[in-house]
């Protein structure tokens, strides 16, 4: 559907592949420490703030049992306030805050540098306003403590974030893209094009002036009513009221809204927008047209009737739970209660906490990604967006604290020096959805110290307190104490500056206690410090769940994201041929929790269960038959032992401190289930002998076809593999003639010698090899492009042909990710397009195999693939029968 996935690719720093500390590391070692007296000197920037600070530490004297008392040895400016606080000598302001000027206890704001006030501030469900402290009234320390001025730079730090972020959004351009949608509408009769192109008026109208965002709801609200989205076109027509639609407009928002709610059958919600209308002056025309819905409504209210329901008395339900935990030394397991049998539902849960990864749009609350965006007007990334009206309500709360983080782009900016920034996001939402509901079971007035005891104590154990849960999570247990630990110290320590400075979430924090507390603003910064870091480090352990799903290609040669209107014939319903664009590519799309489930789960290479994710929902299905009492395993590296060697899959999990003592690693014969994937007989005459490939140094777990160190032109005849029973070289003719012959894919010449190189690769790579897979994928994807574009038309002897050649690998997928991975459904995606642009079918059997594959991926894909089958595959199948077509051999 328009605009549903990712037609705005978001320019996310969470997707680089930068070691953790990468930034910080460097910054320690070349930068000089961050000036501190001049307004006119240069801001440091993040990777200098923490360069600076961790050159400045001796490690060797950092001595400390839990997160408050490191967070204390790194910030003696609060270490010396709260002893003052303690002794009685500091002055507390009105609100209990900091010994720091009266001012500077007020919320962060516009850039006093500047010369100019920004009131671009105030977040759509509650971001909040900052205003900083002037040079006049903010208090200064001359000391040389090295450690000292780490506060007042992170307080410039924000600001200067904000200058940059500033400017991102035109009102002129805004108008520009409208005019497009108009023109689409009118002209082109295109209402799914329209639609992208007012959700793009929509990221780009800017908050001071709210008519141009209105405008452009209103718009969109028209196109989506007529593609049939009735829900989406009546909460436009909300966003355009409350964002101050012209009063002389409104009959026509009114009668929209009461059409969309007839089509939805609320007919109490129809008739007070009728009755609206009829205290309004209309004209004729509106005047028909209400008196028209009315009396619809009439007749569709006699019309009515109830739908026989089955009732839970006549359904076999089981309510036993299928898995318990245990608790041995800290450290958690499942294990089933009772057998279970193949595919057989273990669990299923909600996260507690969940971040959008920024590889697509998804949804910030439920978590889907197939949806017409209502974003935030006032963040300035496109990263914040909502499936619904109601989605964004229920996630206002969370989102009033981090509005104006994504105002200045500030979970970005840590990109610069850690590997995954949404990670320090991630950890944020947890801190920022439970804390407040623990504090709500806290004993009258507590002190810091009580508080830290209870949370470590008491209120751990708490059963029925969700963040408890959280907080029970195992951590990642370091031996030394590191800089990518201080450096995430100090990254925790910066957000609970940003949670003080720039929000009102410590007032929310004294709401939340039974009575007012004794704790300053500086103890609950160190509180929520001191929580951030354990939360990291839960993450970095076990913790954090990646969900896979599927996005549109990243190359735009492929498919342009702009264009992604051109995939749908309708809502939830593809042009012909274009699944594989919908479903080709198979990304993390967002990071979450699962405290009670997933990550309780012990770690083994051969996983006993496959998590399907859709949505916030997670729902782990047996991968075997389970007898009762036996564990539940879940693989924690990127990989199992069939798709990564032993050594790799061992560095990946000694970064999550998990050492691995399963069977699959513990066979003297781990590594032959990897080399059945990559077997290669040797193109030498006089040997022909099967071999796997020793270690390659640029291809990680033997997949050189991916790395540009060996597919470059210059590597052609680069004694690439060596055959270990002859020493010769291989000189895979194979692959360069099917490398050259890509580019000119459109000639039906250079065609023919690109499926002449399959058949001579068949020769050289064995029967389950994964660079066959690789190349039956790159093969129907570029003539699936040219087809599509209609640079040539594919005839039935070549869609016989690449229906083949698809066909013929599918077995090596299913048997190195499984007929429940989301891998074969990515896949096959490709098969169904051959067969829905051609005759070509495949057995009765293959095609149930990959119907029942549909239920291990996400609901809202698995809708969009049933409709596929209905619409172009299924009345084929019904034409003929299977055994009058002819399968082309390759």
């Amino acid at each position: 559907m328009a605009s549903s996935s990712s037609s705005a690719r978001v320019n996310n720093k969470a997707a680089t592949a930068a070691p953790p500390f990468a930034a910080a590391a460097a910054a320690s070692s070349s930068t000089a420490p961050p000036a501190a007296s001049s307004s006119s000197a240069p801001v440091p920037s993040l990777g200098d703030l923490i360069g600076h600070q961790l050159r400045q530490l001796n490690r060797e004297e950092l001595h400390y049992k839990d997160e408050l008392q490191l967070l204390l040895l790194l910030t003696p400016v609060q270490r010396q306030k709260l002893n003052r606080e303690t002794d009685g000598d500091g002055q507390k302001d009105c609100n209990g805050g900091d010994t720091m000027a009266a001012s500077t206890s007020a919320p962060l704001s516009r850039p006093e540098y500047g010369g100019e006030e920004d009131d671009d501030l105030i977040g759509a469900v509650g971001g909040l306003s900052i205003s900083s402290p002037t040079p006049a009234t903010t208090t200064t320390t001359t000391t040389k403590e090295p450690l000292l001025d780490f506060r007042t730079h992170v307080l410039k730090w924000f600001q200067h974030l904000r200058h940059q972020t500033g400017h991102f959004k035109s009102e002129e351009e805004s108008r520009r893209l409208r005019e497009a949608g108009n023109d689409s509408y009118r002209k082109e009769k295109h209402p799914l094009k329209a639609s992208d192109l007012f959700t793009e008026a929509i990221f780009l109208a800017p908050a001071r002036n709210t008519l141009a965002a209105a405008l452009a709801h209103a718009n969109r609200s028209l196109a989506l009513y007529d593609c049939g989205l009735y829900a989406e076109s009546y909460d436009d027509c909300l966003c355009a009221l409350d964002l101050g639609y012209p009063e002389e407009y409104l009959p026509l928002i009114k009668l929209r809204q009461a059409a969309c709610a007839l089509k939805l059958r609320n007919f109490a919600l129809c008739e007070e927008h009728l009755h609206e209308l009829l205290h309004i002056e209309l004209n004729q025309v509106f005047e028909t047209r209400t008196h028209e819905l009315w009396h619809q409504c009439e007749v569709l209210k006699v019309e009515r009737f109830e739908m026989a329901v089955q009732t839970g008395d006549d359904l076999e339900t089981n309510d036993m739970k299928a898995f318990e935990i245990a608790w041995l030394d800290n450290s958690s397991s499942l294990h089933s209660t009772r057998a279970l049998a193949r595919n057989a539902l273990i669990f299923e849960s909600e996260a507690v906490a969940m971040v959008p990864s920024g590889n697509c749009r998804v949804c910030d609350y439920c978590g889907i990604t197939q949806f017409i965006p209502f974003p935030c007007i006032y963040c300035s990334n496109r990263l914040v967006v909502y499936c619904s009206r109601q989605c964004r309500v229920k996630h206002a709360a969370i989102h009033s604290v981090e509005c104006f983080g994504h105002q200045i782009e500030l979970f970005e900016s840590f990109g610069e020096v850690f590997g995954m920034p949404r990670l320090l996001q991630l950890a944020l939402r947890m801190l920022i959805t439970g804390l407040p509901e623990l504090l709500a079971h806290c004993r009258k007035k507590p002190t810091l110290s009580k508080l830290w005891s209870a949370i470590n104590g008491a209120l751990l154990e708490r059963q029925d307190i969700g963040y408890s849960s959280m907080l029970r999570l195992e951590k990642l247990k370091e031996e030394h104490t590191s800089d990518t630990l201080i450096a995430l110290a100090l990254a925790a320590h910066i957000l609970a500056i940003y949670l003080n400075k720039c929000t009102t979430f410590f007032e929310q924090l004294e709401k939340s206690l039974p009575s007012a507390s004794r704790m300053s603003n500086a103890e609950w910064e160190l509180l929520c410090a001191a929580l951030l870091m354990r939360h990291i480090s839960q993450l970095r352990h076990r913790s954090l769940t990646h969900c896979r799903s599927f996005v549109l290609p990243a190359d735009p040669h492929v498919f342009s994201p702009l264009n992604e209107f051109q995939l749908w014939a309708a809502p939830m319903r593809l042009q012909e041929g274009h699944l594989h664009l919908l479903a080709g590519e198979v990304a993390v799309v967002a990071y979450a929790v699962y405290p009670e489930t997933l990550s309780l789960c012990r770690h083994s290479c051969s996983s006993t269960i496959c998590s399907k994710f859709s949505g916030r929902k997670m729902t782990a299905l047996a991968l075997l038959d389970l007898p009762a009492g036996s564990g539940i395993y879940n693989c924690f590296a990127s990989g199992n032992y069939q798709q990564l060697r032993q050594g790799e899959r061992s560095k990946q999990l000694k970064e999550h401190g998990i050492k691995c003592h399963c069977n699959a690693c513990q066979l003297s014969y781990t590594e032959d289930q990897f080399d059945k994937f990559h077997r290669y007989r040797c193109d030498n005459p006089k040997c022909m002998e099967i071999f796997t490939p020793h270690a390659l140094p640029h291809a990680p777990n033997l997949r050189w076809w991916l790395s540009e160190e060996y597919t470059q032109p210059e590597y052609n005849g680069a004694e690439l593999i060596v055959c270990p029973h002859c020493g010769e070289a291989q000189k895979l003719e194979w692959f360069w003639s099917f490398n050259t012959s890509l580019i000119d894919c459109e000639l039906i010449e250079e065609r023919c010698k690109l499926y002449a190189a399959i058949e001579r690769a068949e020769c050289h790579l064995m029967e389950l090899h994964e660079c066959k897979v690789a190349l039956a994928r790159l093969l129907l994807e570029q003539c699936l492009m040219v087809h599509r574009e209609g640079a040539t038309v594919l005839d039935d002897w070549e869609f016989n042909k690449l229906g083949s050649i698809m066909r013929a690998v599918l077995p090596g997928v299913m048997a190195q990710y499984g007929g429940q991975s989301i891998e074969y459904v990515k896949y096959f995606a490709y098969f169904w397009d051959v067969m829905a642009l051609s005759n070509y079918k495949c057995n009765d059997r293959e095609l149930m195999q990959m119907l029942n594959a549909l239920e291990f991926i996400a609901d809202e894909f698995k809708d969009i693939f049933i409709n596929y089958y209905e619409d172009y595959i299924a009345p084929k199948f019904a034409e003929e029968s299977y055994g009058s077509v002819v399968d082309t051999q390759v």
